[in-house]
C-alpha cells in the first residue's frame, strides 16, 4: 500500500510517515500543495493523507481538483481546523474521513489501513490466491500455511500481486507502486524480485509472465 502525506510541518510529516510505514505502507511526503499535485498526478497512491493549511496550493483546493478530474483515491483530513463548518467543508468536497489535530498516531495508521481497505472491498486483512496467504499486519506470506521467508521488496511485490491478482500488471506499474521519492525501484529491479518469488514459492502458485507485457497471478491457471 502507498500514501502520499501532505503535510508542510516537517516533524509531523516525518511521525506520520513513519507510523504509516511502520503497518506496511510506503510512504512518500510532499510539503505543499502544487507538489503534491504533481506527485498524485505522476504516481500510483492507495492513500491521501492531506492537512488543509498548506503553501502554494492549499487542501481544499487540492482535494477539489482531485474529485473534479474523477480521482477517487481515499483521502484523509488531517487538520488544525476544528470548526464544525470546516470539517463539513472536508467531507463535502470529497474527503473520506477528516482527523483533527492534535491526534494519536496509531489512530491515523488505524483510519488509514481501514480506508485503504474499504476502498480496495477487502473481505479482511489477508488476501488469499490458491496456495497463497499474505497477512499485512504482519507483512508475512504464507504458502499452504506456512511461513515464506522473504525480503522486504519481494513481499511488496507479492501483495500487489494478490490485490491485482487475475488483472495484468506491468513491470512500470509494479515498479512505480514499489518506489519512493528518497527509494526508487526500476524495472531491472522487479523483474529480480519476481524470479526470485518464483524461486522460493514454486512454478505452481499461478505466477505468469506475459512477455512485454508484465506479470500476471492467477491461482485458477496454477500449474
Amino acid at each position: 500500500m502507498k500514501v502520499l502525506v501532505v503535510e508542510d510541518n516537517d516533524n509531523l510529516a516525518r511521525s506520520i510517515s513513519a507510523a504509516l510505514e511502520g503497518t506496511g505502507f510506503q510512504a512518500d511526503v510532499s510539503r505543499d500543495g502544487r507538489s503534491a499535485e504533481h506527485c498524485l498526478e505522476v504516481g500510483a497512491y492507495d492513500l491521501l493523507v492531506l492537512d488543509l493549511g498548506l503553501p502554494e496550493l492549499d487542501g481544499i483546493s487540492l482535494l477539489r481538483r482531485l474529485r473534479q478530474r474523477q480521482d477517487t483515491i481515499p483521502v484523509l483530513i488531517i487538520s488544525a481546523r476544528d470548526a464544525l463548518d470546516q470539517r463539513i467543508l472536508g467531507l463535502e468536497e470529497g474527503a473520506d474521513d477528516y482527523l483533527c489535530k492534535p491526534f494519536s498516531l496509531d489512530e491515523v495508521a488505524a483510519r488509514a489501513k481501514a480506508l485503504v481497505r474499504r476502498a480496495k472491498q477487502f473481505g479482511g486483512d489477508t488476501l488469499r490466491s490458491g496456495r497463497l496467504e499474505f497477512h499485512p499486519d504482519a507483512m508475512e506470506l504464507r504458502l499452504d500455511g506456512e511461513p515464506v521467508a522473504l525480503h522486504r521488496r519481494e513481499l511488496e511485490v507479492m501483495e500487489y500481486l494478490l490485490i491485482n491478482q487475475g488483472r495484468l500488471v506491468s513491470k512500470g506499474q509494479i515498479a512505480d507502486r514499489l518506489s519512493t521519492t528518497d527509494d526508487p525501484v526500476s524495472h531491472t529491479a522487479v523483474e529480480t524480485y519476481v524470479s526470485r518469488l518464483r524461486k522460493k514459492l514454486g512454478v505452481d502458485v499461478g505466477l505468469k509472465t506475459v512477455r512485454g507485457l508484465g506479470y500476471l497471478l492467477d491461482a485458477q491457471g496454477a500449474d
